[in-house]
């Protein structure tokens, strides 16, 4: 199949509901729609409109598709991203907090820096310089008040870790050389170090894709009722 160049014009709100009315898809309230139109966009939620296509290759609606239902799937998949999210921070809190704890009390607040720990010195350099640039950055009042009194180029691991990304975290802990503190952390989450180490890189891919996502989904959105641009919730659960 020969590939074409796109040339699709750019639809107003009120052609994008033209085009989803004459596809068959319910509109009973459109000043409802063209808001949600205005605030999410159609693209993002031709997603949620796509389970109610009886022809995909078409694009035409099953009979009893509606606006309001696509909507709702939104909502739903928002509400849920945010459990989601809200689960995998508990999970990352507590993995960051026993890192932190046992390496400290085992090898020092600066374990982090200490080359002979690490496998893959290249990699541990490179962690490294992630490390030092998330310092740099930061303007939190902690770092600040290190950086004002200490000479240290960085800080402990119990301040610096704070920062960092938990790719990088996942990073030091996949990197350090087989020992009992290694594995006391992947066998307090019930996992023998390999498991655990390869279920932390899966937990960070899932993490960046759903926080990809989710940050680009807006609240469940209110719609305008009147000229006086008072506002209805419309999510309905």
């Amino acid at each position: 199949m020969s590939l074409v160049p796109f040339n699709k014009p750019p639809f107003s709100y009120l052609q994008q509901l033209e085009q989803l009315q004459e596809r068959g898809l319910q509109i009973p309230n459109v000043a409802k729609a063209t808001h949600l139109l205005e605030s999410i966009s159609y693209y993002r939620l031709s997603g949620y409109w796509y389970p109610l296509l009886a022809d995909k290759e078409n694009h035409t609606f099953k009979e009893s598709a509606t606006f309001d239902t696509a909507f709702n799937l939104y909502c739903f998949d928002r509400e849920l991203r945010v459990l989601i999210i809200q689960e995998l921070e508990k999970i990352e809190v507590s993995i960051r907090a026993k890192m932190i704890y046992l390496l400290s009390h085992q090898n020092g607040a600066f374990w982090y820096q200490d080359t002979n720990l690490f496998k893959n010195q290249i990699s541990h350099s490179k962690t490294l310089v992630s490390l030092d640039n998330e310092y740099k950055r930061s303007d939190a009042d902690f770092i600040v008040a290190f950086r004002d009194k200490y000479s240290n180029p960085l800080p402990p691991s119990w301040m610096l870790l704070e920062l960092t990304s938990f790719g990088t975290l996942s990073s030091l802990f996949s990197n350090l050389k087989p020992t009992r503190t290694k594995r006391n952390i992947a066998n307090y989450f019930g996992l023998d170090e390999n498991t655990f180490a390869s279920l932390d890189a899966q937990y960070c891919l899932h993490q960046k894709c759903l926080c990809t996502s989710f940050a680009f989904m807006e609240s469940c959105h209110e719609y305008p009722t009147n000229k006086t641009n008072k506002y209805n919730k419309t999510l309905v659960r």
